[in-house]
């Protein structure tokens, strides 16, 4: 494998929804996307911690990324597709967060393996569904992708704990 075609593959396709994933915690979000509605379980639907702030400013970092690397790579199209991995991103987000409530674990509770790819898996099957096929036809980076995100969100989780800008390390 070429890692320089991998890290230049790596920023183009994931690294807006990276950028989105991490967004929300900026924000103090007031405007929960459930807005407190139940499911038909009894438990919130997402949780006051999804909120609306959140989700936009996900979508709006993953579109200023996105630009700035379709400036750099001469590559409009990268805009375009960051606005979706952004929505897609946060969409996987609010994904886990409604199977958590499922399975009764609180907002901020663990649920590995689903915290850290809820969002990529997201974006790849948006991928997959736009036929991208510098996605589809690379499996291989695909895999190698969900992997490293797998350690970078453990990772950048624990430093936004000790920066304080999470409850949790996780």
């Amino acid at each position: 494998m070429d890692v320089a075609s991998y890290v230049v593959w790596l920023i183009k396709y994931y690294l807006p929804a990276m950028v989105a994933n991490a967004s929300p915690v900026l924000v103090k979000g007031r405007i929960a996307i459930d807005r407190g509605r139940l499911f038909i379980d009894g438990r919130p639907v997402f949780g006051n911690h999804k909120t609306w702030e959140g989700f936009t400013i996900g979508v709006v970092n993953a579109f200023i990324t996105g630009s700035a690397i379709g400036v750099v790579l001469r590559d409009p199209w990268i805009q375009v597709l960051s606005l979706a991995a952004g929505v897609s991103s946060m969409l996987g987000d609010l994904a886990g967060a409604f199977i958590k409530r499922r399975l009764g674990i609180a907002p901020g509770k663990p649920l590995p393996i689903v915290d850290q790819l809820n969002f990529a898996l997201a974006t790849t099957i948006l991928y997959i569904a736009l036929r991208v096929e510098d996605v589809v036809g690379r499996m291989d980076f695909v895999a190698l992708t969900l992997l490293l995100i797998l350690i970078l969100h453990v990772a950048t989780n624990s430093l936004a704990y000790l920066l304080g800008l999470k409850d949790t390390w996780w």
